[in-house]
């Protein structure tokens, strides 16, 4: 009952951030919600939102007087927008757009098919489709502990220029430049998400900022030189065909002695009970997008029809099952 429930806690989570609570409370103290709707203005009836928070205290998320006031603990912590290890974007991604499109998973399974515009509707334009852009950078951004992996997990010293391929708001790259203060970063991105992210990387030190540069394109049509290319959370998005061709534009442009990095789970072969997180991940894949998880030997293959030999694989997060996958042109000396 417990496993059926968590989606009824993860969604009185996502809402409750949404509204900004764990924000307020970590700025107010204790609160009541009363307060909260009163003189913080959370647009909430206040008896509605009691139980809702009551129902967040027994999850941990905060703390819980007799007198009916809410405070804050370290798991309230991560959902503020101040936090250094802030995933409140994301939580409210999983409480949306995601949320939504897990109902269809019966029609998934039946069918094949995303779930994405039965159940959204055509991709927004104009300021809407802006503000969905901005969104989900954010919730990408949020993945502190994802990007510090990354980042940690590969000796990028000897780089010369990375290519940030799908690279969002740069948070990844931009990570990279602070740390190797030789190197220089190109992101690539759709010119939407590049207009968002230039702007957002207004503020970076004027060293990281003169060596990193954005480029809107296509990267089923073409991506720029470089000696290593970073994919993270790109590949498990396609279908192998749509995979493969990103792949193959990498090492198509890739210099001389450079190699391809996809930063993605990798599900446990089958009779492999392990890996929960990296399967439900795989849910998400069919449900929303024609991209799938994969397994070791599916990466091998699918590397080795883009050119690229696999040399190693580098678990970067146990509990997701996160992994540095790394190749290197087909031909290259072993």
């Amino acid at each position: 009952m417990q496993m059926l429930m968590a989606a009824w806690t993860s969604q009185t989570v996502a809402a409750v951030t949404r509204l900004g609570v764990p924000d307020l409370i970590h700025a107010h103290g204790p609160l009541t919600a009363h307060e909260l709707t009163g003189r913080h203005g959370v647009d909430a009836r206040p008896e509605h939102l009691e139980r809702a928070l009551r129902a967040c205290a027994g999850a941990g998320i905060f703390t819980e007087s007799p007198e009916g006031r809410f405070g804050a603990t370290p798991r309230s912590e991560v959902l503020t927008l101040a936090s250094p290890a802030s995933v409140k974007p994301f939580a409210e991604l999983i409480g949306g757009r995601w949320w939504t499109l897990f109902g269809g998973l019966p029609e998934a399974l039946r069918t094949g098919e995303s779930q994405a515009r039965a159940l959204l509707g055509p991709e927004p334009t104009g300021p809407a489709r802006t503000r969905q852009l901005e969104e989900f950078a954010q919730a990408m951004r949020s993945r502190v502990d994802s990007t510090r992996g990354a980042v940690e997990g590969h000796d990028f010293s000897d780089v010369t220029t990375l290519v940030d391929v799908g690279g969002g708001l740069g948070h990844l790259a931009i990570a990279v430049l602070r740390r190797h203060p030789r190197a220089r970063a190109l992101v690539l991105d759709l010119p939407d998400v590049i207009a968002l992210a230039e702007r957002d990387a207004a503020g970076e030190p004027p060293d990281v900022r003169a060596r990193l540069s954005f480029v809107g394109g296509d990267m089923f049509a073409d991506v720029p030189p470089g000696d290593c290319y970073v994919l993270k959370a790109i590949v498990h998005d396609w279908d192998d065909a749509r995979a493969r061709r990103v792949l193959a534009n990498c090492r198509a442009r890739l210099t001389l002695g450079g190699r391809v990095l996809c930063v993605d789970n990798v599900l446990p072969p089958m009779g492999d009970t392990g890996g929960a997180g990296t399967k439900l991940l795989d849910m998400l894949m069919m449900v929303s997008l024609p991209g799938k998880e994969r397994t070791e030997a599916e990466w091998r293959a699918l590397y080795e029809a883009a050119g690229l030999r696999l040399t190693s694989i580098t678990l970067i997060n146990p509990r997701s099952g996160e992994s540095i996958i790394q190749g290197v042109p087909a031909e290259a000396t072993r």
